[in-house]
């Protein structure tokens, strides 16, 4: 099991560069944010459609940064990882909302479970980026079994201080 923390770009002057605003809210981020160069080149996981579900079916709000017909074209990896997509949450949420991580981290990975028909075998990735009060933002990257995702939620609390 892997957990990595890095700084990251500032992800509302980044959207902002191509023309596109953040709100307040937890988010689904295309994965190459960070390296794209222009609008086009932006990709999503295609599990974020999966995940964008799991949040509508349990009533957890989220706000779309794309428009349907904008939305950045999927990426699909293949092999016997689940590749999740990049979350995006702030502190002014973590304050408002303390727990929206950790149950969206449940619900995936009681999803993950599932799919992978109860294995203890199966690996996820999964990114969280959290904008921290002052603005600068921190990537959160998981690798590892599906069950360990609770612990990037424990980790993002420590960063909120």
């Amino acid at each position: 099991m892997g957990v990595e923390v890095h700084d990251y770009i500032s992800v509302s002057e980044k959207l902002k560069s191509f023309g596109v605003s953040i709100q307040s809210g937890l988010a689904i981020l295309p994965g190459n944010l960070a390296t794209a160069t222009s609008i086009e080149e932006l990709r999503q996981n295609v599990e974020s459609d999966t995940v964008r579900t799991l949040l509508s079916a349990n009533k957890i709000p989220y706000v779309e940064i794309f428009s349907d017909e904008a939305q950045p074209p999927y990426l699909q990896q293949y092999g016997s990882e689940w590749f999740g997509p990049t979350l995006f949450l702030s502190a002014s949420l973590l304050s408002q909302n303390p727990h929206i991580l950790s149950v969206s981290l449940g619900l995936i990975t009681n999803y993950l479970y599932d799919l992978f028909k109860g294995s203890k075998e199966g690996k996820a990735s999964l990114n969280v980026i959290f904008q921290q009060a002052d603005g600068s933002c921190k990537k959160i990257h998981y690798s590892g079994p599906a069950n360990g995702l609770s612990e990037v939620a424990e980790i993002v609390k420590n960063l909120k201080g």
